[in-house]
């Protein structure tokens, strides 16, 4: 201890009363502090009520209408969604568009959102009831039980479970082996009723009669007695067996049910069949019995009965046969059938090889025996067309068959129609000249030029050439061109118009006419069928002598004058915008026309006078042929780079320019040039492959 604690005893007591007075003012203090907090929470609560009561008596009251009545009775509502509060059957909101939720117990529960203008107002809530569960089980159960609802099929099994709403219902229960029970039913709302239900079966008679009688009767394997007999059974499925010596058994499957409980036959016995193992040769022909196709093998037949069996097959004579087998007999039959042969003999002009089913047999004059089958025989010799038909010999009698080949040409030409239309719509007509003629002209002929050679040509290929000259329209398929669809296309070059020809050609499986490569002709395939322009000596025959029985200078005879309509040339029209017009002439158009405008010329052609100039194929020449008498089929020069035109335009109003024989030599396209197609009905040098 130390000398102050010696010195005053007394000090340590008066500090620890000091420490515990001060201790109870705090907790004095502590204890005020806390009255004060209870006060304002009563006080702030009892705002918040006041507040709260306020709300409720400024706001909007929207009243809900319950129905129907029995659930407006017990129905509840609550604000499922948004800020308000349900009292009773009123709502009180405050905030746009409240969720409601309406329920009443057997009803089901309905939502519903407030718009605005419902607010305040009264809103109609309708409830549907909820439905009852119904389910029924029977005994015995049936898979095949049918289920009715006031005479209204709902179901079928074994089963019944189905939702009713509440009211009163006749439930039918209809089990086949069973009697029919009908139930009457009262359901509540959402009431589950559960019922059990025992089924009666029907009571039913069999009444069983055969001829002849005295047949054993077995049901479901139990030996009823001899027919005529009849039995009660109960509904169910059973199975009918009647048997009698040597008769065909009978069976039947049969049901006894609450809608047929009375089954009543009468069978009809038959003897038992008999048999027929019939064996064929050769196979794969067509076997008979009593006029009806069977296969070959054991067949079953009508014992007692004479049957009829017939075996054929082409190529053999066929076989026939009467047979009968008692009841429970079976009779082997054996068909063995003998090769019918016949004599066929063939002559052909020429001599040509003849062919049997895709095998040579030899050259007419022929005689062969052949089976008497159908048979392809195809008489056939190079160069010629061959002749195909289908012989069937016969033992009867000799097939003689006599034919003339036609050549290929002879044929190729018969097949080709006088007018017909390619792929590019263009209209073909045939020519098939065989004729002799003069191109160009004398010297002493009016309006000759120099250019125009005395030829002797002679044509001998048929030939289609176009009716019309080819228009924008049809070029543009090809490659695309201004200008009015319908006119002939001009302004091209001629090996535009060749490569026009081409194309064609491919469009049409053809081989191209024309070789040309990188823009350029390098030689034409003369042997080809394919589309190409005429040749100078078939446009020049065309127009001079083709359809006529001389030939003229003009394509529409040898007078000068001109008759109407005879073609789209210089008219008065043309005076002063071109060197010549022809006075007194009108033809109705200043410059080119639209194809076809004008009548059909004598040699079936549109426009060969006329309208557009049309290049040819031939390169342009100017060295006459000396000393030949004759040219056949002339294509000219394989390769150059001037081409022939011919023909008269829309610019042509002298007479040089409007006879057949004049001629241009050109290396470019006009605004009066133009071209028409044409091709050899058959390809080779002068018509030889």
């Amino acid at each position: 201890m130390n000398a102050s604690e010696s010195d005053n005893p007394t000090g340590g007591e008066n500090q620890s009363s000091s420490h515990v007075a001060r201790m109870t003012a705090e907790l004095l203090q502590a204890k005020a502090r806390q009255r004060r907090r209870y006060i304002f929470a009563t006080l702030a609560l009892i705002l918040s009520l006041f507040v709260m009561l306020a709300i409720l008596v400024l706001s909007n009251a929207t009243s809900i209408d319950v129905e129907p009545e029995e659930a407006g009775q017990i129905a509840s509502v609550r604000v499922v969604d948004g800020v308000g509060k349900a009292l009773g059957h009123k709502v009180y909101s405050w905030s746009a568009n409240p969720t409601i939720e309406v329920s009443a117990t057997g009803f089901r529960a309905s939502h519903k959102t407030l718009s605005a203008s419902e607010i305040g107002g009264t809103v109609r809530v309708e409830l549907q009831p909820l439905p009852g569960e119904l389910h029924i089980i029977t005994a015995p159960e049936s898979d095949q039980t049918r289920w009715f609802v006031d005479d209204r099929m709902v179901s079928v099994g074994a089963a019944f479970k189905q939702d009713l709403y509440a009211g009163n219902y006749s439930i039918t229960i209809d089990s086949p082996y069973y009697l029919i029970k009908t139930l009457p039913i009262t359901i509540k709302r959402a009431e589950q009723l559960q019922l059990s239900e025992s089924l009666e079966k029907v009571s039913g008679q069999f009444h069983i009669s055969t001829v002849p009688a005295g047949a054993e009767v077995h049901i479901n394997d139990e030996l009823i007695g001899k027919a005529p007999v009849s039995i009660a059974k109960q509904g169910g499925a059973y199975q009918i067996v009647v048997s009698y010596g040597d008769y065909e058994p009978i069976t039947e499957a049969v049901e006894l049910t609450n809608s047929a409980s009375v089954v009543e036959r009468d069978y009809r016995l038959l003897l038992k069949g008999a048999y027929l193992d019939v064996h064929t040769a050769p196979q794969g022909g067509q076997l008979l019995l009593d006029g009806k196709v069977v296969k070959a093998g054991r067949l079953q037949v009508k014992a007692g009965l004479v049957h009829s069996l017939r075996y054929e097959k082409d190529g053999y004579f066929p076989q026939h046969r009467k047979v009968s087998a008692k009841s429970g007999e079976e009779k082997s039959i054996a068909f063995n059938l003998k090769a019918e042969m016949g004599l066929v003999r063939v002559v052909s002009s020429p001599i040509a090889v003849v062919s049997i089913d895709g095998k040579e047999v030899g050259k007419t004059p022929l005689e062969l025996e052949l089976s008497a089958i159908s048979h392809h025989l195809v008489i056939h010799k190079k160069g010629y067309r061959s002749h195909q038909q289908i012989v069937v010999p016969s033992s009867a009698s000799v097939q003689r068959i006599k034919v003339v080949l036609p050549t290929e040409i002879e044929a190729k030409l018969a097949e080709s129609p006088a007018l017909m239309r390619n792929s590019a719509g263009i209209e073909l007509k045939l020519f098939k000249p065989d004729d002799l003629f003069v191109m160009g002209a004398p010297r002493h002929e009016k309006g000759q030029r120099a250019n125009e050679f005395l030829r002797t040509v002679r044509l001998t290929k048929p030939f289609y050439i176009a009716t019309h000259e080819v228009s924008r329209s049809q070029f543009s398929r090809f490659k695309a061109v201004a200008g009015a669809k319908n006119e002939p296309v001009t302004s091209i070059s001629w090996i535009e118009a060749a490569a026009y020809c081409n194309w064609l050609s491919q469009q049409e499986g053809m081989v191209p006419f024309y070789d040309i490569r990188a823009g350029r002709l390098i030689g034409s395939n003369i042997e080809s069928a394919g589309y190409r322009l005429p040749s100078e000596a078939e446009w020049e025959w065309l127009s001079r002598k083709a359809g006529k029985s001389k030939q003229t200078r003009f394509a529409w005879g040898d007078d000068t004058t001109i008759a109407p309509k005879a073609g789209n040339i210089a008219d008065e029209s043309a005076k002063g915008s071109t060197a010549r017009y022809v006075p007194n002439y009108s033809d109705g158009f200043a410059g080119v026309a639209p194809t076809g405008s004008f009548p059909v010329e004598s040699m079936g052609l549109y426009d060969l006078t006329g309208n557009v100039s049309e290049w040819v194929h031939d390169v342009y020449a100017l060295v006459p042929n000396a000393g030949v008498k004759a040219e056949v089929n002339p294509l000219g020069a394989r390769i150059g780079d001037t081409h022939t035109v011919k023909g008269s335009n829309w610019r042509s109003g002298g007479i040089t320019e409007l006879r057949a024989a004049y001629r241009e030599g050109k290396k470019a396209g006009r605004d009066d040039i133009g071209f028409r197609v044409a091709r050899y009905v058959y390809g080779g040098i002068n018509g030889e492959k």
